[in-house]
């Protein structure tokens, strides 16, 4: 048995004449780099002894000793009371209905944006090398990533995980700090990786390592600033809650961290807590950690998951916000196919609502229901409205960046869209459909090349994601390469069993290759067939558009009008309408749905006025 074994099946008494025989054993008591115990004993006085020798003076150190040193950190203030306030009660909550009603979903047996993720081995990137200075601007400084926090001694894996979300989210809520997305980061949960290879792949020059042990009737929880690119300690420092009462402060924990973080970085203090989740009842905010597990999934199963447990939670507590802004989330994704689509942003709309009753600075809340506004009510003002607050709130939700980009995508506002979805990609540089609507947007502005290079970048990272292969068929069609496009859409029905794509990529291939009767004749033919028998009035105006039948494709439109399709937001980009987007009869519906007309494309760089 190893000296650190020893020393950890002994009692508290005994352990403190264990000796530790150098640098290794001691960084292995503490689970930390040799080269971090190292600056801990310069800057931070760690008790470690030294015997000198003609060559170099070897060390040891007591477990009893360090126990004792990591105690006294424990009670030592982070910073001074004065620069983190603690945060005041939240008022009483107005009343609010209770959830939406829960209900059977018979959902189709593929969701196109469901996906649920296995992340495998990702691409080392050579090292994005940013020094780090304390009272440099964002951008300046780098990106932070908090690293999945380590839960040392607890099953309770869903606390844990709990605190690394709620300690991005309060600091993606400070003006000086610049955090990468919860999505990007949770893949390296129990990874072994080199903090450099880590940062490497997340364009990260600072992080934020946590560590979570329950010892005796409290949670000790341990968090080191590092230089990610050097793997060099900035600073540290330790928190102590109540076992009892951990569930219902790790928002206020959270705030706390940041707070300190932001401090370390900035000399200004982040917000503190605020809203109905500092004062959770701990059984709605396990049930709430649960349905965000599910929603982070993404798959049509899942998505269900979530949405029981979100209703568990604010069956316990109807007062608790997140669980209402989870619903609302959920609901979102589900227009894509699990619900119908009205039903689901009605329900969307609800929750959001409900969520901004309780807690007004819910910025996730405000980006819910904007995506609801836009795509069901078609009002476009009040949807970027809301797009802004929840930007303004929270300005490093790559969500919120990532679906206010693809609003002003089909809105043809094409530069602010692509810079709004790059932004998402830099907060959240290893999401797959952050990447794709990435390339959706290049597609849209006519840059295919882009478009192209982004998809194939997703796909090497990602093989087996579905929707990157349907998305790079897309824009594959659009660049005529369609021997690719048709490889792209043999994998895309080898894992869906959708045979629809292929028949797409050889209807457009006969069309562009002027055997437009021929075309048309399979355009006939599929949506006859089995196969096409799901597609949508909207689906059908694309496929009537690309061969050439103008005035089917007019009253497919109106079709997906009196539907109040929310595909319809994107008819002035999609590039499946081209051949009738300068015609009368296309600019009275979209006119009709609200969308700006002026100067409307035929496609993304070539610019015909409309009549």
């Amino acid at each position: 048995m190893s000296t650190i074994a020893k020393s950890r099946s002994l009692d508290a008494e005994t352990r403190k004449t264990v000796k530790l025989n150098s640098w290794k054993e001691i960084a292995a008591y503490l689970d930390r780099d040799p080269r971090t115990v190292q600056m801990w004993e310069k800057n931070e006085e760690l008790p470690v002894h030294r015997i000198a020798h003609r060559a170099r003076a070897s060390v040891y150190a007591f477990t009893g000793e360090i126990d004792a040193w990591l105690l006294a950190r424990s009670r030592v203030a982070v910073v001074e009371p004065e620069s983190v306030a603690e945060p005041a009660a939240p008022p009483e909550p107005p009343p609010v209905a209770t959830t939406i009603p829960a209900k059977r979903f018979d959902a189709p047996p593929y969701l196109w944006a469901g996906v649920a993720l296995g992340f495998a081995a990702l691409l080392a990137v050579g090292l994005w090398a940013v020094k780090v200075r304390s009272a440099a601007q964002p951008s300046e400084r780098g990106m932070i990533v908090v690293l999945p926090f380590e839960n040392q001694n607890s099953p309770d894996d869903l606390l844990v995980d709990g605190l690394t979300e709620d300690v991005i989210e309060a600091l993606g809520k400070s003006r000086g700090v610049e955090v990468i997305s919860r999505r990007s980061v949770m893949p390296f949960k129990g990874s072994r990786l080199p903090l450099p290879q880590i940062a490497a792949q997340l364009h990260a020059a600072l992080a934020l390592r946590g560590t979570a042990a329950k010892v005796g009737n409290e949670w000790r929880v341990t968090v080191e600033l590092l230089d990610a690119i050097e793997d060099r300690h900035l600073w540290g420092a330790t928190f102590t809650r109540r076992a009892d009462a951990m569930l219902s402060s790790e928002d206020e924990l959270a705030s706390t961290i940041a707070s300190a973080v932001t401090l370390k970085l900035t000399g200004a203090a982040a917000p503190t807590a605020t809203g109905s989740g500092a004062a959770a009842n701990p059984d709605a905010r396990q049930a709430y950690l649960t349905g965000r597990f599910y929603w982070n999934q993404r798959s049509q199963s899942d998505l269900q998951r979530a949405v029981s447990y979100f209703e568990q939670a604010i069956a316990i507590d109807k007062h608790y916000a997140p669980a209402y802004v989870g619903l609302a989330d959920s609901y979102d994704l589900m227009s894509l196919g699990a619900l119908p689509a009205q039903e689901a942003f009605q329900r969307a709309k609800f929750a959001a609502k409900q969520a901004l009753a309780i807690d007004p600075s819910a910025a996730e809340a405000y980006n819910a229901l904007a995506m609801a506004t836009y795509r069901q009510d078609w009002d476009f003002a009040a949807a970027e409205r809301d797009f802004k607050k929840a930007i303004e709130l929270d300005p490093n939700d790559a969500v919120a960046h990532q679906w206010y980009g693809e609003f002003l995508g089909d809105l043809r506002r094409f530069d602010q869209s692509i810079a709004e979805l790059k932004r998402a990609k830099e907060l959240d540089p290893l999401s797959p459909m952050v990447g794709c609507d990435l390339a959706d947007g290049y597609l849209h502005a006519g840059r295919g090349a882009e478009a192209e290079a982004e998809l194939r970048r997703i796909i090497d990272l990602y093989p087996d994601f579905v929707p990157g292969h349907g998305y790079l068929g897309s824009v594959l069609i659009e660049e005529a390469k369609f021997d690719q496009a048709r490889s792209e859409a043999q994998i895309y029905r080898q894992k869906t069993g959708d045979e629809t794509m292929i028949e797409s990529v050889e209807i457009h291939r006969m069309a562009a290759t002027g055997k437009l009767e021929e075309a048309r004749a399979e355009v006939r033919r599929l949506l006859g067939a089995k196969s096409g028998a799901g597609l949508s009035a909207y689906q059908r105006a694309g496929l009537y558009s690309a061969t050439g039948q103008s005035q089917a494709a007019y009253a497919a439109l109106e079709d997906a009008y009196r539907e109040r399709s929310w595909w319809l937001v994107t008819m002035l980009v999609d590039p499946g309408l081209a051949g009738i987007r300068d015609q009368p009869r296309f600019q009275d519906v979209a006119r009709r749905v609200g969308l700006p007309i002026e100067g409307v494309a035929d496609r993304g760089d070539q610019v015909v006025a409309l009549r």
